[in-house]
């Protein structure tokens, strides 16, 4: 039976269980090294097969394939094979993380080997060094009890811990770091035992309101008129997408379809995995085709200077336009909510707006993966984009034109 196949997640999705009792290993044909491991109940993980130099053979564990893309995987695979090269020994990390068993030690491990987004991995590196490192962090494994957690959950949530503001969210966010690296843990073999962080009761937190309302948008719309060029087509595009703003940043020209005006946005670049077919309204196509006029020949609709080769959320223009437009509370993921809120107020349904936006849910997953076609979506987003634009004095009426749908 033939073991090697390009991994992708509907390849990988379509792998079979074992059989009873058994264990398959399947092997990237693109990335050597990188194996998938499936069990009898269809649960599969990725892992790194390999020899480190100087040392025997190791089987360093990735994670859970639902859960990482096969990107993701072979990203974290070629950093695993690049320190296993060099003679850094995995399983001797571990046999050393056993031993000095602090929390401090197990959070640096998990940081370096568990694959996550940057984002995340920032967020969390920023949590550990203000409310772990110097304290609880010192504590041996064995001696972080759910009692300690719960106390410095405490006194974060009500700005106890002295030099940080603290709150509700940021202790619920630390919590679910903590959960995950003692899961991290327990599922490669770092530790055994209780998860202590497991039934600590998180805070309840309210949800975000906030969005570009109706008597706001003339205000909003103006300031962003006097942005600088590639701010001004971020925001644009944003506020008429509804998109992520990191898919926004990174929108790829060979990803859009001027023609039916389509933008698809691929799966390993989604939070859910899914790719995602994003209708574009004529005001977000007129957008892009002042970007191509003064493309310079970059792969991306929005080019930076950076690393990355795109451009990065704009904090400064944003700051800019917050102020002229007197909206000193909304945020850049506020216009995200916007589309969405406005998707309701022109009676789009709830199954058209999670398609719209790229949410999922187990309850509504049946609903929307029913609609097969984007023609639903473009009509509900149009309607909502031509209300805004409407209620801006942008557009003189909400008559939609369905670009890229066939008469």
């Amino acid at each position: 039976m033939k073991t090697e196949f390009n991994f992708t997640k509907s390849s990988v999705d379509s792998v079979a269980p074992a059989g009873v009792g058994q264990r398959t290993t399947w092997h990237d044909s693109e990335q050597p090294g990188l194996v998938l491991r499936v069990t009898s109940t269809g649960a599969k993980s990725y892992y790194v097969y390999a020899r480190a130099k100087g040392g025997g053979p190791e089987r360093v564990r990735i994670g859970d394939a639902s859960k990482i893309t096969p990107t993701q995987a072979r990203a974290k695979a070629k950093e695993i094979l690049s320190k296993l090269a060099t003679g850094e020994s995995f399983s001797g990390a571990r046999k050393s993380l056993r031993a000095q068993a602090t929390l401090n030690d197990l959070l640096t491990e998990y940081f370096s080997r568990a694959p996550m987004k940057p984002r995340s991995l920032a967020e969390y590196m920023a949590l550990h060094a203000r409310y772990l490192k110097d304290d609880l962090g010192k504590l041996k494994l064995s001696a972080v009890t759910p009692a300690a957690l719960a106390r410095l959950h405490s006194d974060i949530t009500m700005g106890r811990v002295k030099g940080f503001k603290g709150g509700a969210t940021t202790a619920n966010r630390m919590l679910s770091m903590v959960k995950a690296a003692f899961n991290w843990a327990l599922n490669a073999g770092v530790m055994t035992g209780a998860n202590p962080a497991g039934r600590i009761q998180k805070n309840k937190e309210a949800s975000r309101q906030r969005y570009v309302e109706p008597h706001e948008l003339a205000k909003f719309f103006g300031a962003l008129a006097a942005a600088p060029d590639t701010a001004r087509a971020f925001f644009m595009l944003a506020v008429l997408t509804g998109a992520r703003r990191s898919n926004v940043c990174a929108m790829r020209w060979r990803d859009v379809d001027m023609g039916a005006a389509l933008w698809t946005v691929n799966g390993e670049q989604t939070k859910n995995g899914d790719t995602l077919k994003v209708p574009l309204v004529p005001e977000a196509v007129e957008v892009l085709k002042e970007r191509l006029a003064a493309s310079d020949g970059s792969e991306y609709v929005l080019p930076g200077s950076g690393k990355s080769g795109h451009y990065r959320e704009p904090k400064r223009a944003w700051a800019t336009i917050k102020k002229k437009a007197d909206m000193p509370d909304l945020n850049i993921h506020d216009l995200r909510r916007t589309m969405g809120s406005w998707l309701v107020r022109t009676g789009a349904s709830t199954a058209i707006n999670m398609k719209a936006l790229g949410h999922k849910s187990m309850q509504a997953a049946s609903v929307y993966q029913r609609i097969a076609d984007t023609d639903p979506v473009r009509e509900a987003v149009g309607r909502a984009a031509s209300a805004m634009l409407v209620g801006a004095g942008l557009k003189p009426t909400a008559d939609i034109a369905l670009v890229g749908k066939a008469a």
